[in-house]
């Protein structure tokens, strides 16, 4: 039986889609020493997601994290442990039968290490959900709640990819890369990939030279969409979505321009004659304005950049520019999503590390954004937590609705469907491996 011979009826589906760097959350859980009043960054951020599932009521819901564990991944292994743990038992998700939950925890490994995690809810009034099994190459049911964490190696259903080391900065490991798993929804594929890209080390780089560090950005996003194409060539026929930090930066260069135009420079050099800071005085009163420094960027009127959503400084958000075409993204009308005060009491204001950027986006297909459009219900693109405390980084979530197509609504996706599906993906892989046979035989 042929896929477009099945009779079919829509099945309306609510999808909450959202991107979350957690690394200073668990910064801070290992900080703690002391009491402190109110609830900490795990809790506050546990509390927004709860937030966000009640208000939108999703019956899918995704999350991507990146810098999971924080900086010193081992010592947070029990901080972790709670996390999920915690997770689990949020009252909102009580009705999510079935789930997938995966922690890269191959910290001692920094040729494979990503610190990605990625956590799949599924509600039980769904009907069948099957993950694709990326070494058996078929696709296989989802039925119960299971964590791959210490055992994270041993799950078959996601793809981790680490970047080739010519694509990271100074050509030096750290924790980047990419997941990539794909789910049946009834007789829905959908591709979820998490990603993080490089951040800019240092401010007098991003001034002096801004494509520097776009452009190891670029080249390694440019890389995904090629591995993606070339192994997956199908994928374009079904909806995929791309979100993660991508690190996108406002460029640098330009936004001092605009903001210290007509300024005075002053410039403090440490003892070994390294440049330290460069200090920007207004012309009427020699008040400094802006201090830069390597990890500084102490602008006098950080709020500007969340007045009216910072719309003045989207027009120095170039780096997505690249891509358009090949992804596709809602209209941006949020404040920039890093870097906030990790300050328990002062949520909702900027840090004074780097200039405020978009960098945690969530992004589509061409079919994955027509998905989004088709959605009965008004999409929503937005960020969490305003004015609470999660860490430095905002997270920003998409949730519409998605329209399936099932056989029998009670009955779950038909065999002859799943069969269809299988075998082009199984195809896919065999001319992977074709291809790889051949490049094989022309190396030796």
């Amino acid at each position: 039986m042929k896929l477009q011979d099945v009779k079919r009826e829509m099945l309306n589906v609510p999808i909450l889609l959202l991107t979350s760097n957690v690394g200073s959350m668990f910064e801070e859980g290992r900080r703690k020493k002391k009491k402190r009043s109110g609830h900490d960054m795990i809790e506050a951020w546990l509390n927004s997601i709860t937030s966000v599932v009640s208000k939108y009521k999703p019956k899918i819901v995704c999350i991507h994290c990146q810098e999971v564990g924080g900086k010193d991944f081992n010592i947070s292994l029990p901080l972790m442990e709670s996390f999920i743990e915690k997770f689990l038992a949020l009252k909102v998700l009580d009705e999510f039968d079935r789930g997938r939950i995966h922690l890269d925890n191959d910290s001692d490994d920094i040729t494979l290490f990503t610190a990605l995690g990625t956590l799949y809810m599924f509600h039980k009034s769904l009907p069948s959900i099957h993950s694709w099994n990326f070494v058996e190459r078929t696709y296989k049911p989802v039925t119960d709640r299971q964590v791959f964490f210490q055992d994270f190696r041993e799950s078959t259903c996601l793809l981790r990819i680490k970047y080739p080391k010519e694509y990271f900065p100074e050509e030096r490991y750290s924790r980047k890369g990419y997941l990539h798993s794909r789910y049946l929804i009834g007789s829905k594929p959908i591709d979820l990939l998490n990603i993080h890209l490089f951040h800019d080390a240092s401010n007098f780089t991003a001034k002096d030279r801004p494509e520097y560090y776009s452009e190891k950005r670029r080249n390694a996003l440019r890389y995904v969409l090629n591995k993606l194409k070339t192994d997956y060539p199908d994928l374009h026929k079904h909806p995929m979505y791309m979100f993660g930090d991508f690190n996108f930066r406002l460029n640098t260069r330009d936004v001092i321009e605009y903001l210290c135009g007509g300024t005075t420079q002053t410039q403090t050099f440490a003892n070994d004659g390294d440049l330290k800071a460069i200090d920007y005085l207004r012309a009427m009163d020699r008040q400094t304005i802006l201090r830069l420094e390597i990890k500084k960027f102490d602008y006098y009127d950080m709020g500007r950049f969340t007045m009216q959503a910072a719309r003045e400084f989207r027009k120095f958000d170039h780096e997505y520019h690249t891509f358009v075409g090949e992804l596709h993204e809602l209209p941006i009308r949020f404040p920039p999503s890093y870097p906030y005060s990790e300050d328990l009491s002062c949520g909702n204001q900027f840090l004074g590390t780097r200039c405020p950027s978009w960098c945690d986006r969530i992004f589509a297909s061409p079919t994955g954004m027509k998905a989004v459009k088709d959605s009965p219900v008004e999409p929503v693109y937005n960020s969490l937590s305003p004015d609470g405390c999660v860490g430095d980084h905002k997270p920003v979530f998409l949730a519409f609705t998605l329209r399936i197509n099932e056989e029998e609504p009670q009955n779950g996706t038909s065999s002859s469907i799943l069969d269809d599906l299988q075998n082009s993906f199984q195809q896919v892989h065999q001319n992977i491996d074709s291809a790889m046979s051949e490049s094989s035989a022309m190396e030796n």
